[in-house]
């Protein structure tokens, strides 16, 4: 294997490892473990996720900016903000088998949750800064939506390592008790241990310094430094990228509320058991992975904005219809054609950010992609969770949602790639 395919190989290794973070974490086990089995009820869980989740991204809009323009000034701040995090979350995540089915380990699992979520959207900032170093000499569309896909297929095999070893058989082979939630709690330490081992490849070949793309010069202070992100937001040559930052902040409010609400309204509305859950989380994967790889190749061929438009309106009929139906069946295949177009979305956004960067200030400009993914993020689950809770409702707090992605889209449509 050549020198650029070691480097592409390695940076897919980082997606293929933190992927069951936000997949069984965040999204799919741990969310339905904490709101069916540690909170009071489905209705109280629901909102303290939604709220954690929402205190989560208001930190990530305050630090993400500063982070990202400081790495760009100091040589090895990024690599070591990245080795950082990814340990914490490695640790954070194997505590989670303490997280016992009792109202007693409530705040020890939120705190985790909270540190360990703003921790891993950080690492984000620097991971998607390094885009353009290990791509090579491959198409960056290509690149990036082969990237999401590998990630999402170290979800899908995360969570049969789960499913098989641990959910499905009567007698496991740790000898776990299912009374007491153990099948389901492993997935903390194994989600912590994977995440540490396939990072590592990709942790040893971060590039310290930005040499192949332009950088502001040498700033260090914290007031030069919001200096520049407020020179950022007034220029006149940057209202095109901040409207594509509002238009991402707006869709993404709704991205993010699905994947941190999927597994919990299926759970809650649907009745899905926790083998379902993992069934259906393996199927979104799936058509995750299709959409990020396909619709990469696509988009080198018909542009960022025509496909993340096609995914955004889709994403928006589907969930109106997924809003709609009370069949437990329709509402699996519509949930699982969700996946097609929400990797799409993510793997086209950020090289929509690079194609506006120009190769200048990527960490920088990643950070502030990061805000805009964070600065209201905490609105959507916010309003999940309060329309959940004045409403005693799945149905009605998930709502916003579609009307967070169809903002997105229109706004979107006025913005020039």
């Amino acid at each position: 294997m050549n020198t650029d395919k070691r480097l592409r190989l390695y940076y897919y290794l980082f997606d293929w490892a933190n992927s069951p973070f936000s997949t069984i974490i965040i999204t799919f086990i741990f969310s339905s473990y904490f709101v069916n089995a540690i909170a009071e009820n489905k209705i109280v869980g629901t909102s303290l996720w939604g709220w954690t989740i929402a205190l989560s991204g208001i930190l990530i809009s305050v630090i993400a900016p500063y982070f990202g323009l400081l790495a760009d000034n100091k040589n090895k701040f990024a690599k070591q903000v990245i080795i950082m995090a990814t340990f914490i979350i490695s640790l954070l995540s194997i505590l989670l088998w303490f997280s016992k089915p009792h109202s007693d380990f409530l705040i020890f699992t939120l705190f985790i949750i909270f540190i360990s979520n703003t921790l891993f959207e950080l690492s984000q900032v620097f991971y998607n800064s390094q885009l353009v170093y290990f791509k090579k000499d491959m198409p960056i569309g290509h690149f990036s939506g082969k990237a999401w896909a590998i990630g999402y297929l170290g979800g899908i095999f995360c969570l049969l390592l789960i499913l098989f070893l641990f959910v499905l058989p009567e007698e496991n082979f740790l000898h776990l008790q299912k009374d007491k939630f153990e099948h389901i709690r492993i997935c903390g330490p194994i989600v912590g241990i994977w995440y540490l081992f396939f990072s590592l490849p990709f942790l040893l070949k971060y590039q310290n310094q930005n040499l192949h793309y332009k950088t502001m010069q040498n700033r260090k202070s914290l007031s030069v430094t919001f200096k520049l992100l407020k020179k950022f937001l007034v220029s006149s040559e940057n209202k095109n990228k901040i409207k594509f930052f509002i238009a991402r902040m707006l869709y993404t409010d709704g991205l993010i509320t699905l994947f941190s609400f999927g597994g919990i309204y299926a759970s809650g509305t649907f009745g899905f058991s926790f083998t379902e859950i993992i069934y259906f989380g393996i199927s979104l994967n799936i058509t995750a992975a299709l959409g990020a790889y396909f619709f990469g190749i696509i988009e080198d061929r018909i542009g960022i904005k025509k496909i993340i438009i096609l995914s955004l309106l889709s994403l928006s009929i589907i969930c109106i219809l997924i809003l709609i139906t009370n069949n437990k069946y329709i509402f699996w295949v519509l949930g699982v054609s969700l996946g097609l177009f929400i990797g799409s979305v993510q793997s086209s956004s950020r090289t929509a950010l690079i194609n506006l960067a120009k190769g200048e200030n990527l960490n920088g400009l990643f950070g502030i992609y990061a805000v805009s993914g964070k600065v209201t993020n905490f609105l959507g689950p916010f309003l999940v969770a309060s329309f959940t809770a004045i409403f005693e409702s799945q149905k009605a707090g998930m709502t916003p949602i579609i009307f967070f992605l169809i903002l997105g889209m229109l706004l979107l449509s006025k913005t020039r790639f």
